[in-house]
């Protein structure tokens, strides 16, 4: 496939339907550093560096009402190029979510669809990614842009759109949350083969901004 900004776009909200299991090396400004087995639906093994190993299952922030069904039940709408152009409605309808392991930013990463509209994707190009094939682009959060958990809490892209996805305006942003540095852009990668977020990496803003990093090791290994 030919990396357009539309079938970037179109990766992002592909990955329910691109992978049942993956092996992976993490690193990130937090949780940190770790080993991660994910299998679809709901089953999460984590080993941190120390040898430590922790079993996590389900749906995080799920409603009280079980979702009506799993992305492998149902069928999204395809491109020519077999990414997702439409996914089926989420929430009580479709349940996507994976295991959570440190904060939702986990979440988002395994499955990216926050990055599927509302973003600006320069500097596009195709480029291997530890030895695997991947997309990168510098990535700009519009207005419109929905985390699926904003507010500045636990975003892919830290910015003032993500702070704004939790109010109807600025005016409502209690001052205290004002005026904050952010990035001035994000470099940003897509795994192909799954559409999970190998590279996110902050440009410019405060040395001290999210990060992270995956190295994909096996997918689909049974």
């Amino acid at each position: 496939m030919t990396p357009t900004v539309d079938a970037f776009h179109a990766l992002a909200r592909s990955s329910p339907w691109r992978w049942t299991s993956v092996h992976l090396e993490h690193a990130s400004s937090f949780p940190g550093p770790c080993e991660a087995w994910v299998r679809r639906p709901g089953e999460l093994v984590v080993e941190r560096p120390d040898g430590t190993r922790e079993h996590h299952s389900g749906l995080p922030y799920s409603s009280t009402a079980a979702p009506r069904a799993l992305p492998h039940e149902v069928t999204p709408t395809l491109r020519p190029d077999g990414l997702v152009a439409v996914r089926p409605a989420a929430y009580l309808e479709v349940g996507y979510d994976d295991p959570m392991y440190g904060n939702y930013t986990w979440v988002a990463m395994l499955d990216p669809v926050e990055l599927s509209h509302h973003v600006e994707v320069t500097n596009l190009r195709a480029e291997a990614v530890a030895g695997r094939e991947a997309w990168r682009a510098d990535l700009r959060a519009l207005p419109g842009y929905e985390p699926r958990c904003g507010g500045n809490c636990c975003e892919l892209l830290y910015s003032e759109a993500a702070l704004l996805a939790d109010f109807e305006s600025l005016d409502e942003v209690p001052v205290e949350r004002r005026g904050r540095v952010y990035p001035d852009h994000y470099d940003v990668a897509l795994d192909v083969q799954t559409g999970i977020v190998v590279r996110c990496l902050p440009v410019g803003g405060r040395a001290d901004q999210a990060w992270l990093e995956n190295v994909i090791l096996e997918v689909d290994a049974g």
